[in-house]
């Protein structure tokens, strides 16, 4: 046998090879609608992804483009992951580059967009941030990373009375805002749920935060002076609510506003009364 038909048969065994071992169009469908039956969205994605560009004329096109979009759609978090995971690493580099171009410069918060991009899928918990030092709490806490103060008041409190007391120097003023903030809307949520007040109360003592209106007032006059602008609404709208159910109660009817220092304050900046919600 001579080289050229040598050179065809091996051609021809090859072919055969890639026909018997090829994905039908079936298939590719059957495997997409079963990922996507199974909920695995990404996997949906990609495989009606792939049978919609090799099959674009298939008569069960329509079908696959429909189940490909609604997998792509459930796929949000997916797709969130990627990208932050992905400039999580841009950023990683840069910073590495950073540190040894510009040493001594305060990298801090890249650091935390860095950790935060990474633990994107993890709850806040105050545990993850009992260790942090003031200059990078800052930072997680400028970006919201931290648990709802109003969900466990008394976890709230337990941290930060201990944060506190790792770090008694002046703090940065924005940081003391925020953690006023958070002290104040714990104390503020015990006020309105006085079975859990009275359930606590030992322990609210023990810590010194008692009784838990001055504690509350003591918050909201410590985080106003230091804090930013929005800081300083979201502390104000806290304490005119404050104000006004100290004075009046939750029953009174009347139209007129309270004499409070905070309303005044709001006034004076702007305020739409229509959406001046009660916070948390």
């Amino acid at each position: 046998m001579n080289k050229f038909a040598k050179h065809i048969i091996l051609i021809i065994m090859l072919l055969t090879a890639a026909q018997l071992s090829a994905v039908t169009s079936g298939e590719l469908y059957n495997d997409g609608t079963r990922a996507f039956k199974n909920a695995r969205w990404q996997e949906a994605e990609e495989i009606l992804t792939r049978f919609i560009d090799t099959w674009p004329d298939h008569l069960l096109r329509p079908q696959a483009l429909y189940y490909k979009a609604i997998a792509s759609t459930r796929n949000l978090s997916g797709r969130i992951n990627a990208s932050l995971a992905s400039s999580a690493e841009i950023w990683k580099n840069e910073l590495t580059k950073l540190k040894s171009e510009l040493p001594g410069q305060d990298l801090s918060e890249l650091q935390v967009a860095i950790d935060i991009a990474n633990r994107h899928n993890e709850q806040p918990s105050w545990k993850a941030l009992s260790d942090l030092k003031p200059a990078e709490l800052k930072h997680y806490m400028q970006r919201g990373w931290h648990p709802d103060s109003t969900i466990d008041p008394m976890a709230a409190l337990a941290w930060s009375n201990d944060w506190l007391k790792k770090y008694t120097s002046a703090l940065d003023p924005d940081l003391e805002s925020r953690i006023q903030l958070v002290r104040a809307q714990a104390f503020w949520h015990l006020l309105l749920s006085p079975l859990s007040l009275n359930a606590n109360s030992d322990i609210l003592k023990a810590w010194g935060c008692w009784p838990v209106h001055n504690q509350l007032e003591n918050s909201l006059n410590r985080g106003f002076i230091t804090g930013s602008a929005d800081l300083k609404r979201q502390i104000a709208l806290l304490g005119y609510h404050f104000d006004f159910f100290r004075e009046r109660g939750l029953t009174d009817t009347s139209s007129a506003t309270s004499k409070s220092r905070w309303y005044s304050y709001l006034s004076e900046r702007g305020i739409n009364l229509k959406e001046a919600w009660c916070p948390r």
